[in-house]
């Protein structure tokens, strides 16, 4: 049995290598916050707890557009990926979270909502 998300390992690994370039090199964790409206796609790259800035690359911005367009063209449009990361026993985990639209309450007219897509997580 696949997950599902083994289609999207090639750009979640390049993106994750991709952030983890774009933070200070004293960062030992960090969380890339993506938010799309289906229009626009926002994203932060932080760590709360470690002195430094993170810089935003272009090969960064490339890689969640490829991301959401990729997992939008396959029917898993979502509303919020969280990617974070940290470094233990000499290499980087992450785990990978995405949230979707809540259904809306049936309507008057008797038509059910479109179903609910389930949140995923995927450690790697």
């Amino acid at each position: 049995m696949t997950n599902k998300l083994d289609q999207y390992t090639d750009v979640l690994t390049r993106l994750l290598q991709e952030a983890i370039a774009c933070t200070p090199q004293e960062w030992i964790r960090g969380t890339l916050t993506i938010d799309c409206d289906g229009v626009k796609i926002n994203y932060k790259l932080k760590n709360d707890g470690q002195p430094g800035v993170a810089s935003i690359s272009e090969g960064l911005r490339d890689l969640i557009d490829e991301l959401y367009v990729r997992m939008a063209d396959q029917g898993d449009a979502w509303v919020q990926a969280t990617l974070s990361f940290f470094h233990e026993n000499s290499s980087w985990k992450y785990n990978v979270d995405f949230e979707y639209v809540k259904a809306v309450a049936e309507s008057e007219d008797g038509v059910a909502p479109p179903e609910e897509k389930p949140k995923w997580k995927f450690w790697q």
